[in-house]
């Protein structure tokens, strides 16, 4: 994500509960905003290298002032602000702030310069470097506090201006053939125009920003009635297959008429209406939970696995599949619950429908079985340029919301989900899901409210 810590708690939707929204910071994320130049593991935005050729130039020429008319203080000082305010320019996208102050404390040295300097030394082009640090600071700056203190600093170096300050140096005076009051005027204007065009490029990006978060939230609402409607369907045909069983071993029990018969006829029908009372209970506490995305649940049969890394095959994505032998599947069929199918199904899935839609190259996934847990571990290469850590070291959360679905549906299955990037064997995308299978999973006990909490993804 962007720089800036996102934050989000979305309340059901389908209830009709407005959200409770932090924007991201996804207006402040230069990388996608701007055209980059530069190598993977350090790119710049393309104004920030025109930048810095430019302020380089203007330090080598001050520089030909030292080799023409000597080392004086005064042209060394000139050259070494010049050079300050050069280095500062690759560093404006993504140390907005202190590339700022940087600048801002280069034009306070060169305008204390510019009043004790003996010699001329003419308007330096360095001063065009604080409109442009003033409009980085304005867009970029994760404080719009920082754009308004900029405002100030720059406003206020206007008024202090080059040209006031060589109408009262009396080595300079009467160089500059027009008032001070009109450069100080156009410094005025430029500095203005800097922060206002900033400020309504910054608003505009909010703006679309929270048009998108809001059509993600109605998408998410319309995915979430289908799953849900997707599992009502399935909770039908399970309750009606177990109430035909029911149906018919009573009607040949009666049928017989013998005690042994009707008994092994009443027991037969116990039976089956546990067990269709169980998968109710499960599939009841899957519609009690809210989900931000999801398509169609997957059937709960573990036999299909390979076909769904087939299908992610058959998109383009390039897997590498370490799969339990079908045997092994076929026997994980008839001795888990349900739920415990579903949520495996479901999270093969959405694991490599997010590879396929946010990775970079092949994607390796690992289904197995440890003691009394299943895990799931799905790893993909980042896009190219993409750091798998924001500006503010916090990892970045933008691989698809889906995986706030699949937190929620391991929650009701009693596991955890730990997804995110990381940084530590090159930029990849882990997800590690581990559920309990060696007893059907505890049902959740009712929310305290008509409210359920956010599912909790942990990114360490």
């Amino acid at each position: 994500m962007a720089p800036g810590a996102p934050g989000r708690a979305a309340n059901d939707p389908a209830a009709g509960v407005a959200p409770l929204t932090v924007p991201d910071p996804r207006a402040l994320d230069w990388r996608r905003r701007c055209r980059l130049l530069g190598p993977a593991c350090y790119r710049i935005p393309l104004s920030d290298a025109v930048l810095t050729v430019l302020f380089a130039l203007v330090a080598l020429l001050s520089f030909s002032l030292v080799t023409t008319w000597g080392a004086h203080p005064v042209y060394l000082a000139n050259a070494l602000i010049a050079l300050v305010v050069a280095a500062a320019q690759p560093f404006r996208h993504r140390r907005p702030v202190a590339s700022g102050m940087v600048v801002y404390l280069a034009m306070v040295a060169y305008v204390a310069l510019l009043r004790v300097t003996p010699v001329n030394l003419g308007l330096s082009p360095v001063i065009a470097a604080v409109p442009t640090a003033l409009h980085t600071l304005t867009r970029w700056a994760p404080d719009r506090r920082w754009g308004a203190a900029g405002l100030l600093a720059a406003l206020m170096g206007a008024l202090v201006n080059p040209q006031t300050v060589y109408s009262v140096n009396p080595h300079t005076a009467g160089m500059f053939n027009y008032p001070p009051f009109g450069f100080a005027l156009a410094c005025v204007l430029v500095v203005t125009a800097a922060y206002l065009l900033a400020l309504r490029a910054r608003s505009a990006a909010e703006s679309l920003d929270r048009l998108v978060a809001e059509a993600a939230r109605l998408a998410a609402a319309r995915a979430a009635s289908a799953e849900r409607l997707a599992i009502a369907r399935e909770l039908h045909d399970l309750v009606g297959h177990g109430l035909t069983v029911v149906k018919v071993q009573a009607d040949t029990g009666l049928a017989l008429g013998t005690p042994e018969a009707a008994r092994d006829a009443l027991t037969a029908a116990r039976d089956a209406a546990a067990g269709a009372l169980a998968s109710t209970r499960e599939l009841v506490a899957l519609l009690r939970g809210s989900t931000a995305e999801g398509a169609l649940a997957p059937p709960a049969d573990l036999t299909g696995l390979p076909g769904l890394v087939e299908q992610a095959r058959a998109v383009g994505l390039e897997v590498d599949a370490d799969l339990p032998a079908a045997e092994v599947l076929a026997a994980w069929n008839g001795s888990w619950t349900a739920l415990q199918r579903l949520t495996l199904n479901r999270v093969v899935a959405e694991g490599l429908t997010n590879a396929a839609r946010h990775g970079a190259g092949a994607a390796r996934i690992t289904v197995f079985r440890h003691g009394g847990d299943c895990g799931v571990r799905i790893t993909n290469p980042l896009p190219v340029g993409e750091p798998a850590t924001a500006a503010d070291g916090e990892h970045r959360h933008e691989y698809g919301h889906g995986l706030t679905g699949m937190a929620e549906r391991l929650r009701l299955a009693g596991g955890r989900l730990e997804s995110g990037p990381r940084d530590d064997a090159g930029a990849y995308f882990l997800l590690d899901a581990v559920f309990p299978v060696s007893f059907p999973a505890a049902l959740p006990e009712p929310p305290a409210s008509s409210t359920p909490s956010p599912p909790i993804v942990q990114d360490s």
